[in-house]
């Protein structure tokens, strides 16, 4: 029950966000100048332009948006900074998580979403928006023959956009573009940080989570992917050890028995079995396919 209170005041904010911008925030956020990949890796992110709507005024205010989230004063107000009634409280691992993001040395070149070298660590993200069905880097389930369960690039980071309401990129998306309804749209669910740890509160890459994989596929299809993962290249076609688990860390998990809680578009919050049919689940990401689907 806490947790779905959380991820309803999470719709809440999103949708007293739109309100005030008339559009949803956009994934990430890269400033202009300095950083190690400000186009990418270390931009800030749609939780930090959330957070006046979600009563975190103060903190929105002493993060400086025109440097990268490694530059100070970020990388010490961020590092180490528990931010209360973000995380699910089924998940004991869920505050904070080891990277090297916020380490102001710190490279993309490296295992920056993996346990850092410098072991600096911020807090991770239980609720994650959603992209939709997006290619997040290769795909967990094989794309079907017209692709539509496995879309974009790079989980919609830069300008590739998304197929769901949510790209980890600059591009945002209006509730005018939710074509399949509000009630039949994701907008934002459950994740896990130690699973996903480079979905963070406070770094953008790949900040959308992907409906190509089936809720909970940790329990399903867990490939060694526990902490920590491989080196990342990005380029790095299917099956090079050097892609590690990317695709399959992408969707939504929870450790909620037999499921896991998802926020509609239209702010109302529902459980989503394990065993739910792939297709709708697929379907229920994207924003605008026009399929129509049976769920409730």
């Amino acid at each position: 029950m806490q947790c779905s209170n959380q991820l309803r005041q999470f719709a809440l904010g999103l949708h007293n966000y739109h309100t005030a911008n008339e559009t949803l925030p956009a994934g990430g956020y890269c400033p202009s100048g300095g950083g190690s990949c400000p186009d990418i890796s270390l931009c800030h992110t749609w939780f930090e332009s959330l957070l006046p709507y979600i009563e975190q005024q103060a903190l929105y205010d002493q993060i400086d948006f025109s440097v990268p989230t490694n530059a100070e004063p970020n990388a010490s107000l961020l590092t180490g900074l528990i931010v209360p009634g973000v995380n699910c409280p089924s998940d004991s691992g869920s505050k904070l998580v080891d990277h090297d993001r916020l380490n102001p040395a710190g490279s993309c070149g490296g295992c920056d979403y993996a346990t850092g070298p410098a072991g600096t660590s911020s807090v991770g993200a239980s609720y994650s928006p959603s992209g939709g069905p997006l290619n997040m880097n290769g795909c967990a389930v094989p794309a079907w023959g017209d692709g539509r369960n496995c879309q974009s690039a790079n989980g919609g980071s830069r300008d590739n956009g998304a197929p769901g309401m949510f790209a980890a990129g600059p591009i945002a998306y209006t509730f005018d573009d939710c074509q399949d309804g509000t009630s039949n749209t994701f907008l934002i669910g459950e994740t896990l940080p130690k699973w996903t740890n480079f979905m963070l509160y406070f770094n953008s890459h790949l900040s959308a989570a992907s409906t190509n994989a089936p809720p909970n596929y940790f329990k399903v299809n867990p490939q060694n992917c526990e902490n920590p993962a491989p080196c990342y290249t990005e380029g790095n076609p299917p099956g090079n050890p050097g892609r590690g688990c990317i695709p399959d860390r992408s969707g939504f998990n929870s450790l909620h028995p037999g499921g896991l809680m998802m926020a509609m578009t239209d702010g109302s919050v529902h459980f989503f079995s394990e065993s739910v049919d792939y297709e709708t689940w697929v379907f229920l990401g994207d924003r605008s396919d026009r399929e129509v689907v049976s769920w409730k």
